[in-house]
């Protein structure tokens, strides 16, 4: 649970770098945003958890072997690169491109892809013949 803790650290910095961008230069939160901390502090907590999901998975995937988990444990860790991307775009001056929504798109239908993939897909060990 403590290497946890450096994870969280930097996800509570990266959403403080983003809370100073919605803030007036007197120090008031733009009234257009009022929600803005709340989204960005949800946006944290989904982050963690996919990267605690991604983790759990590949500690499965070495106890198992199993294809089906490194699938999954692929969608997790893509799901987390997706909320980066997402925060770059809140955050990072300039970093809106044009090609940004079709790459965030992308990057979803590849995490179904990739779930849908660990569902349906057997392992070749216990795989029945006909």
């Amino acid at each position: 649970m403590t290497e946890l803790i450096p994870v969280w650290l930097l996800l509570s910095w990266l959403v403080q770098q983003v809370e100073g961008e919605f803030e007036e230069p007197d120090g008031d939160v733009d009234p257009g945003e009022p929600y803005e901390p709340a989204v960005q502090l949800i946006k944290v907590g989904i982050a963690a958890f996919s990267l605690l999901l991604l983790g759990l998975s590949i500690s499965a995937y070495r106890k198992t072997a199993l294809k089906g988990i490194i699938y999954a444990a692929i969608a997790f860790g893509l799901f987390a690169a997706q909320l980066f991307f997402d925060y770059l775009e809140d955050a990072v001056e300039g970093w809106e491109q044009p090609f940004n929504d079709v790459i965030f798109y992308a990057m979803t239908l590849a995490i179904l892809m990739l779930f849908f993939l660990a569902i349906v897909r057997k392992s070749r060990q216990g795989a029945k013949t006909l």
